[in-house]
């Protein structure tokens, strides 16, 4: 994905492969050497099944950045089918 900042990612829709809403991009975490996203933090949507999804403690999804494609206005979560 082209390079991307922090600002550009929170807020926007994050969508599975199969179309389906996981939630909204809260925000993003950096590598402290690099400065590159490395992952972002996303708000699960209420009708997402959290169960599939690696959760922090606080109860959001934790997405790799690698994971991501971005699409306009949405980004697309690449996430392996289970």
């Amino acid at each position: 994905m082209e390079k991307v900042t922090h600002d550009a990612l929170v807020g926007k829709t994050v969508l599975n492969s199969q179309g389906n809403i996981i939630g909204v991009i809260l925000k993003s975490m950096r590598n402290n050497s690099s400065g590159e996203i490395t992952s972002v933090i996303v708000k699960p949507s209420k009708d997402v099944d959290v169960q599939r999804y690696p959760l922090s403690n606080g109860g959001v999804i934790i997405v790799p950045f690698s994971a991501l494609s971005s699409v306009k206005d949405i980004i697309v979560f690449e996430d392996p089918v289970k």
